[in-house]
């Protein structure tokens, strides 16, 4: 029995091949074939960084085009969850700094008759500068709004605020979000 060979990355069997005593032949010649193989381009220089650091100025990154731009794709990696029981507004994610709070999937469920929506701004549970960040969400026992899915953000808070939640009555308001801030 003949031993095959190797050409470039594919395997060739002989012409002629005998195999549990049967005598197989090729019904073509022997060709060779090209194999062609791209290299796959690094997203990161592993050699400055590492998985949690910032990026590096060379990365490659995942775009869309939005409002005609193109435009990178935010990935929320935090989440929060929040019940309030009283008609108030209760902050749900810190400020940092400089940095916006990017809100990439929103749960808000009632559990009775109340209205809930997101905020935000500075000082104890966003009393200084508050916007909306939300419509008002008209809710009663049992009914939930969601909006996105963790990739590619619905909302974003200003620089620098905080995002809070604001119950209007002593009716529980639960809220589960992703986040990222940058």
């Amino acid at each position: 029995m003949k031993t095959p060979r190797k050409t470039g990355n594919v395997w060739f069997a002989p012409a002629g091949l005998a195999l549990a005593g049967l005598a197989l032949t090729s019904l073509a010649p022997a060709v060779t074939a090209q194999v062609f193989v791209s290299q796959p381009v690094g997203v990161k220089d592993q050699a400055t960084s590492s998985t949690g650091a910032a990026a590096p100025a060379n990365a490659h990154y995942a775009g869309v085009v939005a409002s005609g731009n193109l435009a990178g794709i935010v990935a929320c990696d935090s989440s929060a969850l929040l019940t309030v029981s009283t008609a108030t507004t209760t902050q749900i994610v810190a400020l940092a700094a400089a940095k916006s709070i990017y809100i990439c999937s929103l749960t808000i469920n009632g559990a009775g008759t109340t209205t809930g929506k997101l905020v935000n701004g500075t000082g104890t549970n966003c009393g200084t500068g508050q916007a909306n960040l939300t419509p008002v969400f008209n809710l009663v026992a049992g009914s939930t709004v969601s909006a996105g899915s963790g990739l590619g953000y619905v909302v974003k808070g200003a620089s620098g605020a905080a995002v809070c939640v604001t119950n209007s009555a002593a009716v529980a308001v639960n809220v589960l979000i992703s986040y990222t801030q940058f």
